[in-house]
């Protein structure tokens, strides 16, 4: 196989080593803070953005509106729909440009694949930009000169958020190909350069090869001498051969290893569990009614014989209570969702509620759990309104919903018509 044969092989093997990045992330933006053990993250696909979790990238969202970043909303970045066309048009002009086999238009096609990467990052990074500078003057938490853009590679402390932004496997097949195609150029130039040398030699040289005394000699060599043993580099030239395929397979597997996700994150005792989170889409709230779905809201009560009921807000689940649904005697706990996090789950008398007007719960009643002095203090600026413990979350529902006592079906239907209103 010539070295021109090889070089068109290896750019068309680079143009098909970026088809994985239409299924793969580009990039991954995490954020940990003490409030968030497990943290929150989002990946970048060539045409979607999604949170590592079901819930991170509305979680993300929550926060941002705090400080008055717009919301990640992937219908309104038109990046995303140009992407993909750019994308399969470099594939297709990659097999094309092997195919025509010409150095100046492998390098050609080299060359738009490097602006085209060069182009996106400068996208990505006046994005990032626009995102962490651009901010609401009407945020409930204003800093001064303040501004919240993550790093575009690496990590950074914001405030008492940790900010890390690094490349992912799309990225990485991208980087590959890029190598690959430059590589195949490279070799591509080389075997030009070398035939145009074989041509300007004189046609005797070419055929003859030599006197007759030269090539008998020749003969006698190549008769004796059995020639190099597979694997070995011919005598007199001190190269071994380039196993291209088996180095492109080294590098590309140590890349991956080293892309991916680190573990999941532990609490302070070391483990997670499972039965300490909120569980969504699943269970009908036994008191409001429907699917228990909105993030953040709710909470569960689980009976000394292991039954759970989940509730898709605080003031579904003190509804139930008061109404003596279940006894009291049943009760083994009592849980709200930690509303910061959105899935944690926590003694709901050892919770502060926070009971305001500037954000709807899923029943109109706005009472959000939270925990942590500096969270309720944060959540507190940022929303305002009034700050209960459980006992008086109870009392205030009642209240409201007209709770305990003696209610007959219509008044239990106009609690159920306010919740879903």
């Amino acid at each position: 196989m010539t070295t021109r044969t090889k070089s068109r092989l290896l750019l068309a093997l680079a143009a098909l080593v970026m088809i994985p990045a239409f299924v793969t992330p580009l990039w991954s933006i995490g954020l940990t803070a003490p409030q968030y053990p497990e943290g929150l993250g989002m990946h970048i696909y060539i045409n979607d953005i999604v949170g590592h979790d079901r819930h991170d990238l509305q979680n993300i969202n929550i926060l941002n509106h705090y400080i008055g970043m717009q919301p990640i909303d992937p219908a309104t970045v038109p990046e995303l729909e140009i992407m993909p066309i750019v994308l399969g048009a470099l594939i297709a002009t990659g097999l094309l440009a092997a195919l025509i086999g010409r150095p100046w238009v492998m390098a050609g096609w080299l060359g738009t694949f490097l602006v085209a990467g060069i182009a996106g990052m400068v996208d990505f990074y006046l994005w990032n930009i626009d995102y962490g500078h651009n901010l609401s003057p009407d945020a409930a938490i204003k800093i001064p000169d303040m501004t919240y853009s993550p790093p575009i590679i690496g990590t950074e402390q914001i405030l008492n958020i940790r900010a890390s932004s690094w490349p992912h496997l799309g990225s990485l097949f991208l980087g590959v190909a890029a190598v690959l195609a430059a590589v195949a150029v490279v070799m591509a130039f080389r075997a030009r350069r070398t035939r145009n040398g074989d041509e300007g030699q004189p046609a005797a040289a070419r055929t003859r090869g030599g006197d007759d005394a030269s090539t008998e000699t020749a003969a006698l060599r190549s008769s004796s001498d059995p020639g190099p043993a597979d694997g070995e580099s011919p005598r007199g030239t001190g190269k071994r051969p380039v196993r291209w395929p088996v180095s492109v397979l080294v590098v590309t597997l140590a890349f991956t290893a080293g892309c991916q996700a680190d573990p999941p994150p532990q609490d302070a005792a070391g483990e997670i569990h499972e039965t300490d989170r909120m569980v969504y889409g699943q269970d009908q709230d036994p008191f409001c009614g429907g699917e228990v779905e909105e993030v953040r809201w709710g909470g569960e009560v689980q009976t000394q014989d292991g039954e759970v009921f989940r509730f898709r807000s605080v003031e579904c689940l003190a509804a139930f209570l008061l109404e003596g649904r279940v006894p009291d005697s049943r009760v083994e706990k009592i849980r709200v969702v930690d509303f910061p996090s959105g899935w944690k789950l926590i003694d709901a008398k050892e919770a502060t509620f926070l009971q305001t007007p500037n954000l709807s719960s899923p029943d109109r009643l706005n009472l959000m759990a939270i925990q942590g002095d500096r969270m309720i203090r944060n959540l507190h600026d940022a929303y305002t309104g009034r700050l209960m413990g459980w006992d008086e979350v109870l009392s205030f529902v009642g209240s409201e919903w007209s709770l305990p006592g003696d209610r007959d079906a219509s008044t239990d239907s106009a609690v159920r018509s306010r919740g879903a209103s």
